[in-house]
């Protein structure tokens, strides 16, 4: 039976739903000064937790980047704005976050005062992503408050940060695009406008009012765009296409255990073969990753022979930066005994080398299966990936898999981690003690088919689609990356 994912109204600070302790501060009674301190605690514990923490950023730019936002930050009038200024992003790691607590991060949202309407970001370019309004569905959006759409995305590029040099994060953003650029102007009443209409070059002006909490929620659950929601509503969903010969796999998340995983691929593989069907387009552009084996095993189900499944763990610090900060999942403070019980795990799983790392050894890699082969219901007719900037860590090695080895081609835009190398594995949570801000922080970084270097980019597709095709499937009310890829095999029969 396929699990339903359950979704929350987007990041918040990157939202880490924790619960934080019983006599917890209210947002409203904390201060830039408390924010200042906890944030400049945060760096202190990512130079020593994070795996790799220089490897996009030198320790000195670092130090000085942090010091610059921390001055613009005390320097902000307003402390909500003021919390916009998280030094996190400056590690260009994806899997880094640093999130207000549960209950402030709801008195924060209940405080703001909204853009009013959902929007499509799609190549530098603010799409209404709405029907039914002042400003009609699909019209591109030129300025907010005098300011040009580009200014506005590179201002918020900071909260849509992905591993290395990858641009692509804004994919993860824009569904929380009221939120984030409200969060600039958190008590602003109104909100003037230029657009102009779809298919028209003419510039108008309009004057937007701004949403309280209840009515900005309603208005973001009323967005058009992306269109296979049905198929992003579950961890695996399939489609079956007679007419075209042509199966669907939307898979959102690798985080599943074996058993279940090769139930729902299989299933869906042997209908395919049972239908006859000459092509599969796999969905991963909402896929946040998981377990790398999950995605060798998807890609068993296609692989034409054997291949190799190569994949390590490494690290700078076996140990538990700050214990005194460090929380379970739950929120629960870390015992002497748990953070001993994960000590004893890495210094078992993990070899210092030569040049100060920490590698995974036989141990840590017992049970992965490095010459992988076809499954006996493996399909051999042409195979679609769908990526994106949601497409993440054990996804984008699925991608990579599919495309080292000629397997497929890839369609829509360059993953949100790195080919070559990401943070994975192990997570750290420190709960830090003046805000109740929880920080996450990857405690090994994986790198795929013996890398030993990571250029700080993902896996690009093959074809993107054009942008006025991007458009005029929007319109059209049609899924873009889908619309174009059956075009592509309606054009090649």
């Amino acid at each position: 039976m396929k699990k339903k994912i359950i979704y929350f109204i987007g990041a918040i600070l990157a939202c880490a739903c924790l619960q934080a302790q019983a006599q917890e501060k209210k947002l409203a009674s904390l201060t830039k000064e408390d924010f200042i301190a906890d944030f400049r605690l945060a760096v202190d514990i990512l130079k020593k937790q994070h795996p790799n923490p220089y490897k996009f950023i030198d320790s000195a730019t670092f130090v000085r980047r942090v010091d610059s936002l921390m001055d613009r930050m005390a320097k902000e009038p307003d402390m909500l704005t003021s919390l916009l200024y998280s030094p996190i992003h400056l590690l260009r790691d994806v899997h880094t976050s640093l999130g207000l607590s549960n209950d402030n991060a709801r008195e924060l949202y209940s405080t703001l005062r909204f853009f009013p309407y959902p929007v499509i970001i799609e190549r530098g370019r603010i799409y209404v992503n709405i029907k039914g309004t002042a400003i009609p569905f699909g019209a591109e959006i030129t300025s907010i408050n005098n300011q040009p759409a580009r200014e506005i995305l590179q201002n918020l590029s900071t909260s849509a940060y992905s591993d290395g040099f990858i641009s692509t994060g804004m994919d993860r953003l824009y569904p929380n695009f009221q939120v984030t650029l409200s969060w600039r102007a958190p008590h602003q009443a109104t909100y003037p406008v230029t657009w102009t209409a779809p298919g028209s070059k003419e510039t108008k002006k309009t004057v937007l009012s701004a949403l309280g909490p209840t009515a900005a929620f309603h208005a973001a659950r009323q967005a058009v765009f992306p269109f296979n929601l049905l198929q992003r509503a579950y961890y695996i969903y399939n489609d079956y296409d007679d007419s075209t010969k042509t199966g669907r796999l939307t898979v959102n998340t690798f985080a599943i255990g074996e058993q279940e995983a090769y139930k729902e691929f299989c299933e869906f593989f042997r209908e395919v073969k049972k239908r006859n069907y000459q092509q599969v387009i796999i969905d991963v552009r909402s896929n946040g990753g998981g377990d790398p084996a999950i995605s060798a095993l998807l890609y068993s189900f296609m692989a034409d022979a054997p291949f190799r499944n190569v994949y390590n763990y490494r690290t700078r610090n076996i140990g538990v930066a700050y214990p005194e900060y460090a929380v379970a999942e739950n929120g629960r403070r870390l015992s002497d005994e748990d953070i001993q019980g994960q000590k004893n795990f890495f210094y078992q799983r993990f070899d210092k080398d030569s040049s100060g790392f920490y590698v995974g050894n036989a141990r840590l890699k017992d049970g992965l299966l490095e010459n992988f082969p076809p499954d006996k219901d493996a399909f051999h007719g042409k195979v679609y990936v769908l990526t994106g900037g949601g497409t993440v860590s054990a996804a984008t090695y699925f991608a990579s898999l599919v495309q080292k080895n000629k397997r497929g081609m890839i369609i829509g835009k360059e993953t949100g981690s790195g080919e070559a190398a990401t943070t994975a594995g192990w997570f750290q949570r420190y709960l830090l003690p003046r805000t109740k801000c929880v920080l996450t922080v990857p405690l090994s970084e994986l790198y795929f088919f013996n890398a030993t270097h990571d250029p700080g980019h993902g896996v690009m597709p093959d074809k993107e689609v054009p942008m006025d095709k991007f458009m005029g499937y929007v319109l059209a009310d049609k899924d873009p990356e889908i619309s174009y890829t059956m075009e592509l095999i309606n054009a090649a029969k």
